[in-house]
């Protein structure tokens, strides 16, 4: 099974954070082009993805499987964005004008590129007016206060760091739970009580579950230069990358070499020996 199909919303949003990023290092019109478009394109499908998903879960007990696909394959995305919160939870998002505007502007131009309606020129005019971090910004602000008005947690891959799951010769990004991100921000630096299972429930309800705690973790990975460090006894432990799309981070952070499984089995020979001694 393809690990990277599990979860739609998921991909698209990360398909998008990697396409803004490398938008804002092309040289090249003809690059930008491709990458602010590829934004777009896997922006709005992120958030389509990700109320398709919300509105099955909350009438598959009263809909069949028909009359389900109905209900998502009719409305369109704006009507989505605008209206299924509330129908979902009974209460609409606290979601600035300014974002929405943003989103149905985003949408604008997706479908411009989609169905053009003029020739030559005219139709990338306003694709190149797109900043594409606010494209993720956006996106990512829908999807952390839609879980706040929900009352649940975020994903923590909504701040556009990824898991990489280390093998030889060889990198995938996968999906793993709230605790070991936890462990991940503690290894980075911060103050995150994620050994104690009480108080990481706690911190994790607070940071994973509010956009204020969204924005407060979000600005501290933003100030970092690093991803997480692999752990020498653990060559094989997922880590937590910032880039891991980039060919440097998937053999840092992705890859586990011959001479990173030997130290390990040193080191593991080394603390037996002394356990006992």
């Amino acid at each position: 099974m393809n690990a990277w199909a599990v979860n739609p919303t998921w991909q698209n949003f990360s398909s998008l954070v990697r396409e803004a990023a490398t938008a804002s290092a092309v040289k090249t019109g003809m690059e930008l082009s491709h990458h602010l478009t590829a934004s777009l394109y896997f922006g709005v499908a992120a958030l389509e993805a990700f109320l398709n998903e919300r509105m099955r879960e909350s009438v598959k007990s009263q809909k069949s499987e028909e009359e389900i696909f109905d209900v998502l394959r009719k409305s369109q995305i704006i009507a989505k964005l605008k209206k299924w919160p509330e129908q979902i939870l009974g209460v609409p998002l606290a979601l600035g004008d300014e974002v929405m505007e943003l989103l149905v502007d985003f949408n604008d131009i997706r479908n411009d590129l989609t169905h053009p309606k003029t020739h030559g020129h005219d139709i990338y005019r306003r694709l190149e007016t797109i900043d594409p971090t606010k494209v993720v910004a956006a996106v990512a602000e829908y999807i952390v206060k839609y879980h706040q008005a929900a009352k649940t947690r975020y994903p923590y891959w909504v701040f556009g760091w990824n898991y990489l799951n280390p093998r030889p010769d060889s990198y995938e990004i996968f999906i793993i739970n709230d605790q070991q991100f936890s462990f991940s921000l503690q290894t980075l630096g911060f103050q995150v009580p994620a050994a104690n299972h009480f108080a990481a429930e706690a911190w994790s309800d607070c940071h994973l579950g509010t956009f204020d705690g969204y924005l407060a973790v979000k600005a501290a990975l933003d100030r970092l230069s690093h991803c997480e460090r692999k752990l020498p006894h653990f060559p094989h432990r997922p880590v937590l990358c910032r880039c891991w799309w980039m060919k440097e981070h998937q053999q840092t952070c992705g890859n586990v070499t011959k001479e990173a499984i030997a130290l390990a089995k040193r080191l593991d020979a080394a603390s037996q020996e002394t356990s006992h001694k």
